[in-house]
């Protein structure tokens, strides 16, 4: 993908992008200008974007070692890295970017019992991973791939039932009125 087309494809976007910052950052003049350094380095790396459907979970993943870039410049001391914190963020934009359509929730009951345990906790309850682990009995490392693999999981079953032919999400779902969102 060339530097201008993924521009244009993230510029619907720009004002989730901005808020994603400014509650990481707290102030709107911040966010503003790490959206702006994170789309320059998106653009000197467009050609290196192997799916052009996954291109906001790839902006995101700039996006958020953008910040913390300007987190360790602010905190004077770059060997300085709040992991769990960093986590949290990576967490966020993953289940933003993975959550292809309104009939997700719908279709946990065709999920794996474990899978659709940890998306209810994680994902729609907002439960903390750490705290999610330690009621399922199992380790932070086991949550965490467990969890990819319940959202990945999931997505595939979104897209079997929906039609959609890409992760990309469904911006009016219509499974809902008897027809599904991939067929016109």
């Amino acid at each position: 993908m060339d530097a201008h087309a993924l521009l244009e494809a993230l510029a619907g976007e720009r004002a989730r992008f901005v808020r994603f910052a400014r509650q990481r950052v707290g102030t709107d003049s911040d966010a503003e200008d790490i959206v702006q350094r994170a789309a320059l380095r998106a653009a000197e790396r467009a050609a290196s974007l192997e799916d052009p459907a996954r291109v906001r979970a790839w902006f995101y993943r700039i996006l958020r070692n953008t910040i913390v870039d300007h987190r360790r410049a602010a905190s004077g001391d770059a060997s300085r890295r709040d992991d769990a914190e960093l986590e949290e963020i990576a967490a966020e934009a993953v289940a933003e970017a993975t959550t292809p359509c309104a009939c997700g929730p719908r279709l946990l009951t065709e999920l794996r019992p474990n899978y659709a345990e940890v998306i209810r906790r994680i994902d729609l309850d907002g439960e903390e991973p750490s705290s999610a682990a330690a009621a399922l009995g199992i380790s932070q490392g086991n949550l965490d791939v467990r969890l990819h693999r319940a959202r990945r999981s999931l997505r595939d079953a979104v897209c079997a039932y929906c039609g959609v032919g890409s992760h990309r999400p469904c911006r009016d779902c219509s499974c809902d009125e008897g027809r599904r969102c991939g067929s016109p």
